[in-house]
């Protein structure tokens, strides 16, 4: 990420309806799937520490996150003082024991360039996670979805669903779900990189884009537009589209008697 978007991404975390929404979908699901009290719960890429305080009702036993970028963790120090944080490059295996953690999380960390390999940062996560533990994971979808802040985010990839699921597959985990969300903002990406094409507006590289707190009065519809939507996407009502997808997955030598919805 642009050094000088963690400011930024710092000062509006908290109330973004976005990242709200995410973060009550995440805890929605992983309540849904048996994630219990006293867990040991594991942030990989947790930048400036948005998701940290995540489980804090289920009063975990340990929180950990762990990222590349000493900037984004001396933010997250502010965001959660009492978590534990440890620079590491998540191309290389994490200092840990196998099966030390209950719950993993991963919130669109997989597409950045600097992953050199989202199959083996998934086959890692999977080797910290107990048996019965969970994996949650959310990452950027569609690459006609890709604007501005993707360049400033240094990104390599968007997912499609189905091949994730393939990848989760692939990295040792059984898919308990898998879906998208934000359909709609979708369109409104469109209309923004529509109006920027007619204003002949090239990206600018040698600066992020400046990202500032919506209107109360906006953020606020947003937020309950997301919510109506999310209650949607947690009954597994398949969405044909969404700016992310969300998946939860358990390593797959417990045995589970659910199949993923995947939408098409």
């Amino acid at each position: 990420m642009h050094p000088a978007l963690y400011a930024q991404v710092f000062a509006v975390q908290g109330d973004h309806w976005w990242g709200r929404n995410r973060r009550s979908l995440s805890v929605d699901l992983l309540n849904k799937f048996g994630l219990k009290a006293g867990c040991r719960h594991l942030d990989i890429g947790c930048g400036t520490g948005q998701n940290l305080r995540l489980l804090e009702h289920l009063r975990p036993s340990l929180t950990v996150g762990v990222d590349l970028s000493p900037i984004a963790l001396s933010f997250a120090r502010k965001a959660c003082p009492a978590c534990q944080l440890v620079r590491l490059d998540l191309n290389r295996a994490l200092p840990f024991p196998d099966k030390s953690f209950d719950v993993a999380t991963v919130f669109n960390v997989l597409y950045h360039a600097w992953i050199k390999s989202d199959l083996d940062a998934l086959k890692e996560a999977r080797r910290l996670l107990r048996s019965d533990g969970l994996l949650l994971v959310t990452e950027p979808a569609f690459g006609i979805l890709a604007r501005e802040v993707d360049i400033a985010d240094m990104a390599a990839r968007r997912y499609r669903l189905r091949p994730f699921v393939q990848l989760l597959r692939a990295a040792g985990f059984e898919v308990l779900f898998a879906n998208y969300f934000t359909s709609f903002g979708a369109p409104i990406i469109f209309a923004m990189k529509a109006l920027k094409a007619l204003a002949s507006k090239s990206p600018r590289l040698d600066r992020p884009p400046d990202i500032r707190p919506l209107p109360r009065s906006c953020n606020a519809a947003l937020y309950g537009l997301a919510r109506i939507e999310a209650a949607l996407v947690r009954g597994s009502v398949p969405m044909p589209f969404g700016t992310t997808l969300i998946c939860v997955a358990r390593p797959r030598d417990r045995l589970v008697n659910r199949t993923a919805q995947v939408p098409g």
